[in-house]
This record gives C-alpha cells, sequence and structure tokens, in this order.
C-alpha cells in the first residue's frame, strides 16, 4: 500500500487526491488549512480555455485540460459545476478582436463572429448591447467551471473511496523519515507519514518547498472577484464585454470579474491601487455591479453582493510546475495559476506518476527541474531540521 500525502485541498490538489483515490493500493491524505475549494479556487473565475498564451506547447497542454474536463463529467450523474455552450466576447472588450478570432481559428479553436442582434437572437436574449451591429466573438467550444464546487464534489469522492481528510491543520514541518518515507507536521503538533509527499498549496506552494530548502520562485497576482445574486438565470453562458466578464453559475449566482487591476505583480503583502483600479473597496463594488446592470439590467433587484479575493500562484516563468523533485524522491509539485483549467488534467497524470513512476510527455516542459540548476547538489537533509 501506498501512501500520499497532498498538501492543499483546492481544485489541483483535490483532482491530484481524486484520481490517486481511484487507483489500486494507494492511500490518500489531504491537509488543508481551509475547507476544500477555499482560496484562489473558491475567487477565480472559473474560464476554461486555451487562448491568451504565445506558447504553442503550453496551449495545447490547456487544450488537453479542456478535453479532461469533459471527459471528468461523463464520469458523474450530475454536472452542476459546468456551464457549456461557448463563451462570449465583443470586440470592444479587446484591444486586437480581430487578432484574436484569427488566432483562434489558426490554432483549431472554432469560432463565430456574430452582431449584437444575432446573439440576442440566437443566444442572449437578455444582455443589452451598445449597439446591434456591434461585433461578437461567440468561442464555441470554451465552457466555464464553478472551481469551488467542483473541489468539492472531487474531495467528497476521495473521500468516499478511502481518502482522509484533515481540514483547518496547517503543515508547519516537512522531513525524510530513514527508508525514504516523509513526515509531515501539523501545526497542531500532530504528524502524517507517507511514502510520497504532493505539494498543491497554491499561494503558500512556495512555504512549503522551503520547508524541504526546495527553492520555488513565485510572481503571486491577486484578483477579485464579485458575487451577485438574481431573480432566475438571465445568462446562458460567460460574457466578457468592455471592462467586465460576466459568469453565470448556479442558484441565480453570477460571478463579476473587473478588467481592472486583472493581473497585478504585487504580492498578497503589498497590494497596490491596482488591484481595484485605485478605487476604495466599497467604491469598486459599486461600480462592477453598475457595469453589471448596464449589461442585464432585468436583473434588478441584485441580492446579496459578496467579494472573494484570492491569490493566483504563478509560478515565475508563469507556467506550471509539476512533478518530482530529483534530488527529494517523494515529493512533487502540483502549483499553477491555470488551475481552473488544467487540474483535472493534471491530477490524472500526477496521480498516475505518483503511483507508477511513469511520467507523461505533456509534462515534460513543466517539471521542477527547469527552476533547479543546482538540483543535483540538493538533499532533502540539506535544510536544517528537515531530515527526522
Amino acid at each position: 500500500m501506498k501512501e500520499v500525502c497532498v498538501i492543499g485541498a483546492g481544485i489541483v490538489g483535490a483532482s491530484v487526491a481524486y484520481h490517486l483515490s481511484r487507483l489500486p493500493n494507494v492511500r490518500v491524505t489531504i491537509v488543508d488549512a481551509g475547507y476544500p475549494g477555499a482560496g484562489v479556487t473558491e475567487a477565480g473565475t472559473g474560464w476554461v480555455t486555451a487562448r491568451g498564451t504565445a506558447d504553442e506547447g503550453y496551449r495545447n497542454l490547456r487544450l488537453h485540460g479542456m478535453e479532461e474536463h469533459l471527459r471528468l463529467a461523463e464520469l458523474f450523474p450530475s454536472t452542476p459545476w459546468l456551464t457549456v455552450g461557448g463563451t462570449l466576447l465583443t470586440e470592444d472588450a479587446d484591444g486586437d478582436f480581430d487578432g484574436t478570432v484569427a488566432e483562434s481559428r489558426e490554432h483549431g479553436m472554432p469560432v463565430e463572429v456574430l452582431s449584437a442582434a444575432q446573439v440576442n437572437a440566437q443566444l442572449e436574449p437578455n444582455v443589452v448591447f451598445e449597439r446591434p451591429d456591434l461585433r461578437v466573438a461567440h468561442f464555441t467550444s470554451e465552457f466555464s467551471v464553478i472551481g469551488s464546487l467542483l473541489t468539492r464534489i472531487l474531495f467528497e469522492s476521495a473521500t468516499e473511496s478511502g481518502a482522509i481528510g484533515h481540514i483547518g491543520s496547517r503543515v508547519i514541518g516537512l522531513g525524510q523519515l530513514s527508508g525514504g518515507r516523509h513526515r509531515v507536521t501539523l501545526d497542531d503538533g500532530t504528524w502524517i507519514d507517507a511514502d510520497a509527499v504532493v505539494n498543491a498549496a497554491g499561494a503558500s506552494a512556495d512555504q512549503v518547498a522551503g520547508l524541504y530548502g526546495i527553492p520555488m520562485p513565485m510572481r503571486p497576482q491577486p484578483g477579485i472577484g464579485v458575487l451577485v445574486k438574481v431573480n432566475g438565470q438571465p445568462l446562458g453562458r460567460m460574457i466578457t464585454v468592455e471592462g467586465l466578464a460576466i459568469k453565470p453559475e448556479i442558484d441565480g449566482v453570477i460571478r463579476l470579474r473587473s478588467l481592472l487591476g486583472w493581473k497585478s505583480d504585487v504580492g498578497a503583502a503589498s497590494r497596490d491601487s491596482s488591484f481595484t483600479g485605485g478605487m476604495e473597496r466599497n467604491e469598486f463594488v459599486d461600480h462592477v455591479v453598475g457595469q453589471f446592470e448596464r449589461v442585464l439590467p432585468g436583473s434588478a433587484p441584485i441580492r446579496s453582493v459578496v467579494t472573494r479575493v484570492g491569490i493566483r500562484p504563478f509560478p515565475a516563468d508563469g507556467l506550471p510546475r509539476v512533478g518530482e523533485v530529483a534530488a527529494v524522491p517523494g515529493y512533487y509539485d502540483a502549483v499553477m495559476h491555470s488551475g481552473g483549467v488544467l487540474a483535472p488534467l493534471i491530477g490524472r497524470l500526477l496521480a498516475y506518476e505518483i503511483a507508477t513512476g511513469e511520467q507523461s510527455e505533456l509534462l515534460a516542459a513543466y517539471r521542477p527541474g527547469r527552476f533547479l540548476e543546482t538540483e543535483s547538489s540538493l538533499t532533502a537533509g540539506d535544510a536544517a531540521g528537515t531530515t527526522l
């Protein structure tokens, strides 16, 4: 029996745990300081796309990730976390609308360009556009997910298959035991011993890696989502208009992501004015809700305004960091900012690698070793206090 401890119960950690729990002779433990699907998973937009990258290999990985989402959905009797039917982008929301459409077609991502009037007639009758001839791109193969809901379902499925979850426990120590096993020490003084450890701690992943003296350069980026509740379900799919992304969820909940402060290189401890476009926090919320009301005026009255903030865990080069650190056998990274797109795929591939030792070629370019030029000189015992 191989024992694996997954640190982090966000969408990536929950997917790794879920896929491990489905394999024979594997016992899974999941540890998280919060609750399943909290943190950046709960704050994330949940837009599943392969657009937005010039890296061909990464685009291909994301396309595989999109396919994996749909395969995963087939394993469940209902999929309330998934909204299919494509996504929409208005031409005034993109400074290079024609280039975006052309690039999508070039790379085999289907898109049709409609007028706003056609969108109202065929797809979204409740959306108010600036003018009827406004061009709107319909990316027909894209979709959206409710990351926190998918995470909870994967976590619950893992525990139903025998995984053990330790929620509300923070990892404060990692060490190798004789024989190569790992000891994970928690903040309440208890510990977990395992044959393998997966670092899926999101924005805290660099701190977890640091417990083994493993460098993990990061570019954390804060993001904020605004959740509102409306009557009925006035929107059928995610739409991005000028300055605002709007995504329907369930039970009348709409997730709003302002494009103000969409990206920032400022870490969690030192956010600057770009986080809310220079606005006071409540003023920013009023601004975002006002934008939404102009796009879907029939949604009033709007209730239950809540904001969710998360720190997106960007590895230093912006690409995923996945796989075993050779100098610390049995320690694996699973860290990326695009967990909403890649989690089902990464979870399946990494689980199989941990259980069998077989590595997927899809992950070859994303191994931790690219950051560890001196990896061969590292050992788990080099960091003070890590050898037990």
